[in-house]
């Protein structure tokens, strides 16, 4: 088995100088700005995605998908 070692990330940043640890912090907040972005970048997408399922055509399609679905079922309990 792999040898695991434990890693406390709290003491490895009281190491860092003043510098460094700004550099780790500025870092950390660029991570979470982009974390953001994306997720609202998604939301944007996901109202896309609700107004498409809405369209008449998709609504229709689904009912066919089911009504097949529910036929092979019976297909194959026939069988």
């Amino acid at each position: 088995m792999v040898k695991q070692t434990k890693h406390n990330v709290a003491g490895e940043i009281d190491k860092l100088d003043e510098n460094e640890t700004l550099a780790v912090i500025n870092c950390i907040s660029q991570l979470l700005s982009t974390r953001i972005s994306k997720q609202q970048e998604n939301f944007i997408n996901d109202d896309l995605i609700v107004s498409l399922a809405d369209a008449y055509e998709n609504k229709r399609a689904r009912q066919v998908f089911e009504w097949e679905k529910v036929r092979r079922q019976n297909v194959q309990r026939a069988a």
